[in-house]
């Protein structure tokens, strides 16, 4: 789930991505045209839940992916939030449109 709140006297949007508890990860990380494409660790919830919040400059989109790190292994996911686009590799990035 992904949450926008604007931020009027800073002009910047801040950007909640939440990810759910039961998605069976060790950790979640953000991968995204605006981290450029480094992963950024997401904080866990006293609930279960992965949370994180970026500041993000208005008027523009976005790509982004949540990556799920379980044992070693990794897994890929995307939240849909306003549309997906190919990503060149094979698979699609969710889009965020701020």
């Amino acid at each position: 789930m992904v949450k926008k709140q604007f931020v009027k006297s800073r002009n910047v949007a801040k950007v909640t991505f939440e990810v759910e508890a039961d998605a069976s990860a060790d950790q979640v990380q953000l991968i995204a045209d605006f981290t450029d494409w480094r992963p950024v660790a997401f904080g866990r919830l006293r609930d279960g839940r992965w949370k994180l919040v970026q500041e993000l400059e208005p008027n523009h989109s976005y790509q982004f992916r949540y990556r799920l790190v379980k044992d070693g292994s990794v897994a890929y996911r995307n939240d849909g939030v306003d549309g997906s686009v190919g990503n060149g590799v094979g698979s699609e990035n969710a889009v965020l449109n701020v």
